[in-house]
């Protein structure tokens, strides 16, 4: 009997094997369904809106001996809340999203040219502006303010920091003592000046932990000029906790990339963060990043090398890291 199982199944191999296969054709089917639901009580403390996802992947194709292959796959909530994004484009001259894939003021919080990572992407770690970043909520996009180039986007959320929406008419993650937030930027190429762009951004997060934290305020601002293959870029941005925590954060940006080929680009970025706590600010911690980045494409491959140190790392004083790393990426 098991030589006549190996026999039948070293057959069908060999059929599947010997025969190619007819283009096939893909579907999509499915449903999904916006809620916002209020109570009271603990529950009143979650994000009030609800994402339900339901989506149906079918393919099928036949090979060359007549033999049928279907696949099937359906994937519902558990699967499709991460970074979630409903939206409706030509409302009110934009677009409309129900969405928690990113924050507008995380998008520009970094923003100075580099080759393959900025000055504190690798080593040590920084409170730099974020907003609701990961936090399902309303975004409002404006792509061309009054056809100045300029772009106008912001995005409401209802109770920040509860992350990925869950199923209709339920409350997304916790959030005891966690309020409402804003988040506010306007970026582009400014008009009649070749090669340059600025931007600005403005965050507000409320809390409601009476004597421990009332507010997060979160401000930036860059500047980005780019010469034939030169490109430089500066940025200020800065980070206020309000309460019984109180504390301050400048962040200075600064970075230079040169491409050296349309396959090869090298940048050397800096970045320094500063703590102030206590009254007025007298007790202090600055902490600087430093990083050279070089980067070659090959077709679909790129090869990556960046080399990386920090000094008083994560605000500690006399903490020292260097880090150099490589990385290889294709593109299917």
């Amino acid at each position: 009997m098991k030589n006549i199982k190996k026999i039948g199944l070293t057959a069908l191999a060999g059929a599947l094997a010997m025969t190619s296969a007819h283009a096939g054709a893909l579907s999509v089917s499915g449903s999904m369904e916006i809620s916002y639901t209020k109570g009271s009580g603990y529950h009143d403390t979650g994000n009030p809106l609800g994402q339900a996802n339901d989506i149906t992947l079918a393919a099928s194709t036949e090979l060359d001996n007549g033999v049928s292959v279907t696949y099937k796959n359906t994937s519902s909530d558990t699967t499709l809340t991460g970074d979630s994004e409903l939206a409706f484009g030509n409302v009110l001259g934009g677009t409309i999203a129900m969405t928690s894939a990113g924050a507008p003021i995380s998008g520009i919080d970094n923003m100075t040219p580099t080759a393959f990572q900025d000055a504190e992407g690798m080593v040590g770690s920084m409170t730099d502006v974020n907003g609701g970043d990961g936090t399902y909520g309303v975004r409002y996009t404006l792509s061309d303010v009054f056809a100045s180039g300029i772009k106008l986007d912001y995005m409401y959320f209802p109770v920040h920091g509860t992350g990925d929406a869950t199923g209709d008419e339920g409350f997304s993650g916790g959030a005891v003592g966690k309020k409402e937030a804003h988040d506010l930027t306007l970026s582009g190429s400014v008009p009649g000046v070749e090669g340059l762009s600025m931007g600005a951004g403005y965050a507000e997060l409320n809390y409601d932990v009476p004597g421990i934290q009332d507010k997060r305020t979160e401000g930036t601002i860059y500047a980005t000029y780019a010469y034939g293959p030169l490109t430089v870029g500066y940025q200020v941005g800065g980070v206020g906790l309000q309460g019984n925590g109180a504390a301050s954060y400048k962040n200075t940006y600064a970075g230079i990339s040169y491409a050296v080929s349309d396959d090869l680009s090298v940048s050397y970025n800096t970045t320094t963060s500063r703590k102030m706590t206590g009254n007025g600010g007298v007790n202090e911690t600055e902490q600087d990043f430093d990083s050279f980045s070089v980067s070659y494409s090959m077709g679909g491959i790129t090869f990556n090398v960046a080399d990386a140190d920090c000094s008083n790392c994560s605000y500690n004083a006399a903490r020292n890291i260097d880090q150099t790393a490589l990385s290889m990426s294709i593109a299917f």
